[in-house]
This record gives C-alpha cells, structure tokens and sequence, in this order.
C-alpha cells in the first residue's frame, strides 16, 4: 500500500514539475519577453535559442531535460530509504520501469497544466531521460543535434536525428558491457515510443521542411 501511494505521488510530482513553462519564466524574468508570441511560439529548447540566444535557450535545455531526469532521480532516492519498488515481471523476465515517471514528466512539458496544455515538442525533457539512464546516448544525440543544427540550420532535423540516435546508440550501450539486451528490452521499448511520439509532435514541422517554409534556427538572439 505504501509502495501505491509513493508511486502516485511521484507521478502527481512528475507531471506537474514536467509542467513547469521554463521557457516562458525565463524569457519573461531576464528579458521582459513572451516566448509564445516570438519566433515559432513554441516553449521548447530550440524556440529558445532561436528567440533569447545561446545563453537563455541552453538554461532553457538544462532546465527542460532536469524535468526529465528528476522522477527517475527520486526512484532512486526512494530505493535507498524506502525500500521503493518500480519492478514489472513478464514472460518471467523481470524489468526495472522507473522510466515510465521520466514519461509522465514528458507529458507534463509536452500538455502543462501551467500554460494551458500548450507546451513544447518533448525532445529536451526526453534527453534528461535518456541523460539518466544511458548516458552515452545522451551526449551522443546532442552532440548530432548541435552538428545537424549547425550544418542544416533546421531544429527540426536535429531533433529527428537526435531521436533516431538514442535509438541507435543506446542498443550498443545495453549490448556491449554484457550482450544482455534483454534485460533493458523495456526501456528500448518506451525509447522507441518516445521516438514516434517526437516525431508526431514535428509533423507541421517536415510538411513545412518539405514546402521550403521551416523556420531556419540561428544560435545568436534575434
């Protein structure tokens, strides 16, 4: 029971930190700017940068993807003092699904309650989760979205490429130590859904890349 009502209220705590309009306070604190009215309107990492510079959209990022990472954090934190428990057993393989709290908080940014379920695309919040759980492919999908941004001047793109690089990279991460893909086959599973759901949040975004009328994406503030 106790188990239950800890498990409740780190989803209650996860979707609403994920709801925490970073991008909007931030703008409006330091600049005096409403990111939704600027730029692509959006509230996410690349809108940011595109709008506020590199300075208030890398905060932005950090801020963003901490969202991500805290639910996963505070799993671990639980662990350790209250013997919390995040196990789901099936087809007798046992699988660790602390993930899912990361997911609640992608929801929280994509849908905040705090701006009118109007928020960003979920590729910031989305690396804090991938951050927190494979590391390798974590600074591997930044590192190709700056290349892809700075090549393409699309965020679109680097977002599509980062997406698909977790992917890629965090299978040879699960494979290499032990070749025991299978006991990480759940987060590769919730990795690959998180993928889908970014891509469906770019949809306007590649008919806009494909009519030649997407927003090009500049590291200096506008």
């Amino acid at each position: 029971m106790e188990n239950m009502l800890l498990q409740i209220g780190l989803i209650v705590v996860a979707y609403l930190v994920g709801s925490i309009p970073n991008g909007l306070w931030i703008g409006k604190v330091f600049l005096g700017i409403d990111l939704r009215q600027l730029g692509s309107k959006n509230l996410g990492t690349s809108n940011a940068i595109r709008v506020m510079g590199i300075k208030y959209g890398l905060l932005t990022f950090v801020l963003d993807a901490f969202k991500g990472a805290l639910p996963i954090i505070l799993v671990y934190i639980l662990r350790a003092t209250n013997d919390f428990q995040t196990n789901l057993t099936l087809f007798n393989q046992t699988y660790d699904y602390a993930i899912l709290f990361g997911v609640v908080a992608v929801i929280g940014h994509t849908f905040p309650i705090f701006n009118k379920f109007k928020g960003g695309k979920a590729v910031a919040t989305s690396a804090g989760i991938v951050l927190s759980l494979t590391p390798i492919a974590g600074i591997a999908c930044i590192l190709v979205y700056i290349a892809v941004v700075a090549i393409t001047k699309y965020a679109s793109l680097g977002s599509t490429f980062a997406a698909l690089t977790v992917f890629i990279v965090s299978l040879f991460e699960f494979m290499i130590p032990d070749g025991k893909l299978i006991d990480n086959l759940f987060v590769i599973i919730v990795y690959g859904l998180m993928i889908l759901f970014i891509f469906y949040r770019h949809i306007e975004n590649y008919k806009r890349l494909i009519k030649g009328t997407e927003n090009k994406m500049t590291f200096k503030r506008k």
